[in-house]
């Protein structure tokens, strides 16, 4: 009798299944279409829901597998999905699923106005073109942390192809940046308990140029779909870092004159009273007082060191031979480099096609700085190489190589920074003072380093052509102060 009864109840499904005016299928996972009613095999070539599929783009793709589940849980599922290669209309979708047998009943039909007649499909193109071309990055994830769609913004980020991160977990974002991923864990159950979620993340890219990113997840309800927007706040943050070191420099500064000025005040009492005592004191005792004073000239020396941080002082600018100056700083460089095992190796150019404006004095501490700093990375002795070139754009430029240990990437973006330094009796004013004064003359410094080969710093001057010119060049036979 419950046979017969069944039996009677799937001639009556049957009837209603073929007779139906809208497309019918039965469907079960794995298996594919098992039964579809004569409206439906005229919209499917075979028996096969991958056609189906194939037939959506990612959202709808999106929107199917969730009515799949949705079914499953639900009397009855319903979704509306945009098949665009299919004339471009919009089909309404709506099934139930039968748990004894794992079957799909769905039931699909084409809405009465296509897309383009109600200009939904200008809209859908609009936000395509919009998501694809916006100037920050977006991901779209599902709800189980699989990605969906990114746009182009995504592939120039993290020069990868979209393809790689589409169909991916949404952790590959935490692997391609390093900088995030001890806050990855913290960052994803923000997101899930409060439904957003921000952080700022870096990394290298193939030019070893530091990145910031502002990354913000938000999940959206209504499609059940969580958006990031990745936007490149390099150089915001670093214009923050500089004001940040311009306010310490400023600090600096201040405190600086106020130091200078303080201890100038004692200095000068000494200084007053040790000549006072020069005519009193035995020949011995002058001695030690002529070492006193000496010793004082040094301090006074120093603290003008430490107000010229505190107030910008006149610079005297003269046209000069720029291999002139160095020959001169190299000379002057030269016992040093005989006590720590240093060789110098001096390349110039013709001399009449190198004259510079700048000031000689400032040039000249430049040099020395950079060249001490090459004998300091050298502990066991090697080779230092002084080579200028002339370059486009009327620029001369001196490479100074050295056979050190290098710098990693890391430092290479920190040692133009003030007060940042790898020394432990370093001030880490150095190299910015070496960059403001470059500037101040119209060029620029880069560097260029391997681990375990040495480091080149390369500074770029303008030239200034002597046939041009009705003066006379400057040999600067002259030291600096400083160079004592």
């Amino acid at each position: 009798m419950i046979n017969l009864f069944k039996d009677n109840i799937t001639e009556v499904f049957d009837f209603l299944f073929y007779d139906d005016k809208d497309s019918v299928i039965t469907y079960k996972k794995g298996k594919g279409i098992l039964k579809m009613n004569r409206v439906a095999r005229e919209f499917f070539s075979c028996h096969k829901i991958a056609e189906l599929e194939k037939k959506m783009d990612k959202s709808s793709l999106m929107i199917w597998n969730n009515f799949l589940q949705d079914a499953i849980i639900s009397t009855i599922a319903k979704c509306q999905i945009y098949l665009l290669d299919s004339c471009e209309n919009v089909f309404h979708f709506e099934g139930c699923y039968d748990r004894s047998n794992f079957q799909y009943v769905i039931r699909f039909k084409q809405s009465q106005e296509q897309i383009i007649s109600s200009g939904n499909v200008l809209d859908f193109l609009k936000y395509e073109s919009i998501f694809k071309h916006a100037p920050y990055g977006l991901i779209l994830t599902s709800v189980e942390g699989i990605i969906i769609e990114v746009n182009q913004k995504i592939d120039t980020f993290f020069e990868e192809s979209s393809s790689e991160f589409v169909g991916g977990n949404f952790n590959l974002l935490f692997d391609l940046l390093p900088d995030s991923k001890p806050g990855a864990i913290q960052y994803m159950k923000t997101l899930l308990s409060k439904g957003s979620a921000e952080m700022i993340a870096s990394k290298f890219d193939e030019s070893a140029v530091e990145k910031f990113y502002h990354v913000i997840s938000i999940f959206n309800e209504n499609v059940n779909i969580y958006m990031t927007v990745i936007c490149d706040d390099t150089e915001k943050i670093q214009l923050r870092k500089q004001i940040e070191h311009l306010r310490s420099l400023s600090t600096l500064g201040q405190l600086a004159a106020s130091i200078a000025h303080e201890i100038r005040n004692p200095m000068t009492s000494l200084k007053g009273f040790t000549q006072l005592l020069s005519h009193q004191v035995t020949k011995e005792g002058s001695q030690y007082l002529s070492i006193i004073d000496s010793e004082l000239n040094r301090m006074e020396s120093i603290l003008n060191e430490f107000l010229v941080l505190s107030k910008p002082t006149e610079k005297s600018f003269r046209f000069i031979s720029l291999s002139s100056l160095i020959s001169q700083v190299v000379d002057f460089m030269h016992p040093q480099g005989i006590l720590k095992n240093i060789e110098f190796e001096y390349v110039s150019c013709d001399q009449g096609s190198d004259c510079i404006l700048g000031d000689s004095y400032e040039l000249k501490k430049v040099f020395m700085n950079i060249l001490k700093n090459a004998i300091e990375v050298m502990p066991k002795g090697g080779k230092v190489t002084i080579t200028q070139t002339l370059i486009e754009n009327n620029q001369v430029r001196v490479s100074v190589t050295d056979q050190g240990e290098g710098i990693t990437a890391e430092q290479m973006h920190k040692i133009f920074l003030p007060f940042y330094t790898s020394k432990q009796q370093g001030t880490g004013l150095g190299l910015p003072h070496a960059v403001q004064t470059i500037e101040d003359h119209g060029g620029y410094i880069d560097v260029e380093s391997e681990i375990n080969q040495g480091t080149t710093f390369n500074l770029v001057l303008p030239l200034y052509p002597m046939d041009s010119l009705e003066v006379n060049l400057i040999h600067d036979v002259q030291y600096a102060k400083s160079s004592n």
